[in-house]
């Protein structure tokens, strides 16, 4: 039977695969076609209104000039309104779901989401992602077999808006027409539940004696405990000694370079394919087109219009954008989208370089609150995960997680990074780690090399290493473990350090 519905599912893809051949041949083309649909579609909106979108229908080039960059905050006036019960506010189509998001210190943020925007932005993404699968690995046959779906919690329904709220992944799970569902394990309603820990343990228990299991997907911080966890049930030395026949792992949320010499472990298989997409509550955006690139074809068609601010204007307080075609290969921007969810111009927290821009290929570098810069540093996520991989790879070190601070120059004493790292094994030679370390760091960032020299602002990193789930731990405390909530990675002030110091501290007693 699955044979069958994998030979209807390749048909079916076929319309896919040809949307995304668009991409290459005409991604300006599928741009202004996005925008003009948005002002179309929700030009009778409140916000439709009040900003002429009729007026920006026959000349889109002025939409820049006459909606301005709004963040959350912004937006919310809007979002209470919709959540008060008022219609056609951000846009036309009624909302379906309160989806929610938030940083691992951050408030909850609640978005209204249209049914209509889980098909175009987020169903439709995971289409595309499958297309790009095909193109380059025509022998795939994802629906020969299960594909296992992990997601966020399902919340229960919003007061007073009497609208169901979940984390989007559940979301978009719950929208998985019922003729496809039998294709998935666990069901919707294990997938969606709240309660982490006896979500994992339940799904272990299901999944760990069902071969039959051809695709995987998720965070991979959060599947990795999955994983032990399935390996301690089932037995065996790898996961392919569980599921023969896993081909795909589609991972987001996390660099996975950190973690890549894990699933290889895990997934010795010649020609297992690692995914890496980029999606989130706002939107799907991008998705690994290549096997033989570390980079993400962004997405043009997916209902979300693109402009881009410098990352180093972004940092001076300068909101001017360019179109995608304006773009610069190798520049940092800060990425603002459009949606047809209700976002106007709304800037993404992440930070993105251009790879290529024929076609336009991104990497995620960091985040504009994910990053030191305590003394003229300016050092990005990217090139401390770079560094750290680099530490692990000489010293036969493996990191579970990791956080950095600054450690703030004081009478006796330079400034300097303090690391906090949860090692899945230590390094046989910490001396050895810290020194490749910091070496590291100084032959990917040139200002922190500056600082560096002869100790001239900056002394060498402190690290301090913390037992096993100190962080699951911490994380399980303040109520955000699993769905979206991360470790951040770097934090330019010492909050999350310093709490994480005295609650070691509280347990060493």
């Amino acid at each position: 039977m699955l044979s069958i519905v994998n030979t209807l599912f390749k048909t079916y893809l076929s319309r896919y695969r040809r949307e995304l051949q668009a991409h290459y041949d005409r991604p300006h083309e599928l741009q202004r076609e996005v925008l003009l649909h948005l002002l179309r579609t929700n030009r009778q909106t409140a916000f439709g209104r009040e900003h002429q979108f009729d007026r920006l229908l026959a000349d889109p080039r002025q939409f820049a000039s006459s909606v301005p960059v709004r963040n959350y905050e912004a937006h919310r006036p809007y979002i209470d309104r919709i959540l008060a019960g008022e219609e056609r506010v951000l846009t036309q189509d009624p909302p379906a779901w309160i989806a929610t998001t938030s940083g691992t210190t951050g408030a909850v943020k609640y978005l209204p989401i249209p049914q209509s925007a889980i098909g175009s932005i987020h169903l439709k993404g995971s289409w595309l992602s499958l297309a790009a699968l095909y193109e380059k690995n025509e022998a795939l046959e994802v629906f020969s077999h299960k594909n296992l779906l992990i997601g966020g919690a399902y919340q229960g329904i919003h007061e007073p808006s009497g609208l169901p709220k979940a984390d989007i992944s559940a979301a978009i799970i719950l929208s998985i027409p019922r003729i496809m569902r039998p294709l998935y394990i666990p069901d919707v309603q294990l997938a969606t539940a709240a309660n982490y820990e006896e979500k994992i343990e339940k799904i272990a228990q299901q999944v760990a004696f069902e071969p039959g299991i051809t695709i995987l997907g998720g965070v991979p911080t959060w599947n990795l405990p999955l994983y032990r966890r399935i390996l301690e049930i089932h037995g065996g030395d790898t996961m392919l000694d569980v599921w023969p026949d896993a081909s795909v792992f589609k991972h987001g949320g996390v660099n996975f370079e950190p973690y890549r010499a894990q699933f290889e472990r895990l997934f010795p298989k010649p020609g297992f394919i690692f995914q890496e997409i980029y999606n989130a509550t706002e939107g799907f955006f991008a998705v690994q087109d290549r096997d033989d690139l570390r980079t993400m074809l962004l997405l043009l068609s997916t209902g979300i219009y693109y402009e881009f601010i410098p990352w180093n204007d972004y940092q001076q307080g300068s909101m001017e954008a360019v179109p995608l075609e304006g773009v610069r290969r190798d520049e940092i921007y800060v990425m603002l989208i459009t949606t047809a969810a209700g976002l106007y111009r709304y800037p993404m927290g992440d930070l993105i370089r251009f790879a290529e821009t024929d076609p336009y290929r991104i990497t995620i570098v960091g985040r504009t609150q994910e990053f030191i810069n305590a003394f003229g540093e300016d050092l990005l996520r990217s090139e401390a995960e770079g560094a750290l991989i680099e530490a692990c790879d000489a010293s036969g070190a493996v990191v579970r997680e990791f956080t950095v601070a600054p450690r703030y120059i004081e009478v006796d004493r330079k400034g300097s990074h303090q690391w906090m790292i949860e090692f899945d094994q230590a390094p046989a030679d910490l001396e050895r780690f810290n020194r490749t370390l910091d070496e590291a760091l100084q032959e990917k960032n040139a200002n922190y090399r500056t600082k560096r020299t002869n100790d001239f602002a900056i002394e060498r990193h402190t690290l301090t290493v913390l037992p096993s789930g100190f962080f699951r731990q911490w994380l399980a405390d303040r109520g955000k473990l699993g769905g979206q909530h991360k470790v951040p990675r770097l934090v330019n002030h010492r909050g999350v350090v310093d709490e994480l110091l005295q609650r070691l501290a509280s347990t060493s007693d």
